[in-house]
């Protein structure tokens, strides 16, 4: 047993400590699919822990990496470097809902979905849904700026975070931001860390913002016969003052996919689906939806569902929410990439990622939330393919840079797209970025290997 294994185990206890087998496998991979062997992993209930093992790490010259439920689609929770995995999944209290200040204080182990419905319960929201949000955690949410479709609407995890508790290496732990919707005392940490994808501290205790439950809902899922037409749908909503809190859409692939998935037979001549939601007081949401009718006619439509129930919302929204499971079936090697591109890019950068899949004969398939310009670009590939996808990428996100896109709009970048960051930083930004790390890290053991 190594020192610093005998050390956490003395401080911590076995019950926070695991080594065997069975802990170290089940935490050595995340929704990336590769695979890497941490020495331990330890299951911290109070940040008290978290700064426990930290102290141990820093002594011991031993890397530490932050993982919360797995879900990640970069690689971010990977144990690159072995040394120490952080799970937080006995920190998963809800500390605090304070119903007067719309505010709630939570642990990073809080499942996204548990939290969502507890806030409802005093009539209050939480918007941020990222695709996996009935498994993946706050603090994992925070860690990455996780999206979702709501994010249209309603904007991404950030926009509802208000202060952190976080421990840096050394074990010194750091209270970012407050309990105010306004602060602009000092530079705000509190954005640093979001997104920093655990490399500068760990996050231990989240302040998050929430607003007012909306009354109602409404979903309408409209069926193209061209992905083109879905595009030109989708500039149809926004330019007539429509405002969904969700704008979805799916490819001809992607419906495929999730129909055959779910053991469905998908309508023929529908090429591409756009699913709304609306939501506010009924009033509102029958106002849009009357509009909605309006801007289509039936030459332009295969397919206008509408539902308020919501069962019948849950059996709209399930081709959506169904297609991670639905191309996680397929036989080759999926890369997923969540570029964005300004909306008036859509058409322009479709059309390329179709001629690229076509060129480098690979099956590709597109969904995403096309109210933000976020294309989640799923090209398979098979083993002799392979050696093609670091060129079929970087022909990808040249495009994208060059319209004035970004690399990432959601699930950050990781170890799957660290070697193309500086497609998107130019030297000096990237010069900041490690500077910023080295003050929070100077010896590069919290996460190490990740991002840069």
């Amino acid at each position: 047993m190594k020192d610093y294994v005998k050390a956490l185990m003395d401080t911590l206890g076995n019950k926070k400590v695991k080594i065997t087998r069975e802990y170290v496998e089940t935490h050595s991979f995340d929704a990336m699919r590769k695979k890497y062997l941490p020495e331990v992993v330890i299951f911290p209930e109070k940040t008290e822990d978290v700064v426990k093992a930290t102290k141990i790490a820093s002594k011991h010259k031993v890397p530490v990496t932050p993982r919360g439920a797995g879900t990640g689609m970069t690689g971010g929770a990977l144990p690159l470097k072995g040394g120490i995995l952080i799970s937080f999944s006995k920190m998963n209290k809800i500390l605090k809902i304070n119903v007067e200040d719309t505010t709630a204080i939570v642990q990073p182990g809080v499942v996204t979905y548990d939290f969502i419905k507890e806030v409802e319960k005093y009539g209050l929201f939480y918007p941020p849904d990222p695709a996996s949000y009935r498994t993946s955690t706050i603090g994992g949410n925070v860690a990455e700026n996780a999206g979702g479709p709501r994010c249209f609407k309603y904007g991404v995890t950030k926009n509802y975070i208000l202060g952190l508790e976080a421990v840096m290496i050394d074990g010194t732990v750091i209270k970012t931001g407050g309990k105010t919707i306004k602060n602009v005392v000092g530079y705000n940490l509190t954005d640093l860390l979001i997104g920093s994808e655990g490399t500068l501290a760990i996050i231990t205790e989240i302040i998050t913002k929430l607003i007012p439950k909306p009354q109602k809902r409404g979903v309408v899922r409209l069926g193209f016969r061209s992905l083109g037409d879905a595009v030109k749908g989708v500039n149809k909503v926004i330019t007539n003052g429509l405002f969904p809190s969700a704008l979805e859409f799916m490819d001809k692939s992607a419906i495929e996919e999730v129909y055959r998935f779910l053991g469905l037979t998908p309508k023929e001549n529908i090429s591409a689906y756009l699913i709304l939601e609306f939501d506010g007081n009924k009033k509102e949401i029958d106002s849009q939806i009357d509009v909605i009718k309006g801007l289509f006619n039936e030459s332009e439509l295969e397919e206008f569902l509408y539902a308020t129930d919501p069962e019948e919302m849950d059996k709209i929204w399930q081709i959506r929410r169904n297609i991670a499971g639905a191309v996680s079936k397929s036989d080759l090697l999926k890369y997923n990439e969540d570029i964005a591109v300004p909306r008036g890019k859509l058409t322009e950068v479709v059309d390329y990622i179709y001629e690229l899949g076509e060129s480098y004969k690979v099956k590709t398939i597109l969904f995403g939330h096309i109210g933000d310009g976020n294309i989640h670009t799923n090209f398979f590939l098979t083993e002799e393919q392979v050696p093609f996808v670091e060129e079929l990428l970087g022909k990808l996100f040249r495009k994208v840079i060059e319209v004035g896109g970004v690399l990432s709009g959601e699930h950050g970048i990781g170890i799957a797209k660290k070697d193309f960051i500086d497609y998107q930083l130019s030297p000096k930004i990237l010069q900041i970025h490690r500077e910023i790390k080295n003050i929070f890290d100077p010896e590069n053991l919290l996460n190490p290997g990740k991002v840069f």
